[in-house]
């Protein structure tokens, strides 16, 4: 996941502490804070720090919340929160049958985080898709900076992948918001193995039409 300073400090966030979690009945709440700071600093917007947290199987099936972003959370009003708390919905243990159909607007832009495998299309980025390809693809974490347009995928492409890995005997899971559209896929059945396993985070997915 990503964390980024609230506070001014030169564009740096910094060293980010070790992070708490807490499982809360429907809800995982991540909580991370950053090393102390002593001000005067210019705010021209710090940047991303990138970590990895280890979540137990208690964690599956529930919302993912930035603690910031609650009610009392110190990133309340700020263009951080603007979805809300929750930031992603992990799925079941249990695996698909079938992937349902997806209906793509015509132009449409999303941020995903790829995390499994191994392959050039691993870290976040952002993606302009119109028609059903790829338009422009950015790195958002730095660790693909020139990733090929041809290397990104479209939501239809992990979908497509999704539904081959079924068609494959693969256990394939999939999490979807409350307007049908994907969130999180997983194919594979040990996601911890350097081959033969995807896992996507999809989030800040928006068209002409609607806005997330």
């Amino acid at each position: 996941m990503g964390v980024t300073r609230l506070g001014c400090a030169n564009g740096v966030t910094g060293e980010v502490l070790e992070p708490t979690v807490v499982v809360d009945g429907e809800k995982v709440v991540i909580t991370t804070t950053v090393e102390h700071f002593s001000g005067g600093a210019d705010c021209p917007g710090n940047d991303v720090v990138y970590l990895d947290v280890e979540l137990g199987p208690d964690a599956l099936g529930k919302d993912l919340v930035d603690a910031a972003c609650l009610d009392d959370g110190e990133a309340v009003g700020t263009a951080a929160c603007a979805l809300g708390a929750a930031r992603w919905h992990l799925p079941t243990a249990s695996g698909l049958d079938e992937v349902d159909p997806w209906t793509a607007p015509a132009d449409y832009s999303f941020q995903v985080t790829s995390l499994c495998g191994e392959r050039a299309f691993l870290g976040t980025f952002d993606i302009q898709v119109s028609a059903d390809e790829v338009t422009s693809v950015a790195s958002l974490d730095g660790r693909s900076p020139d990733l090929a347009k041809s290397d990104a995928m479209t939501v239809q492409d992990i979908l497509h992948e999704a539904r081959a890995g079924l068609s494959d005997g693969r256990t394939v899971r999939l999490s979807a918001d409350e307007e049908g559209d994907p969130r999180y896929v997983s194919i594979g059945d040990n996601l911890a193995q350097s081959d033969g396993a995807s896992c996507y985070f999809i989030h800040e997915l928006s068209s002409a039409s609607r806005s997330r």
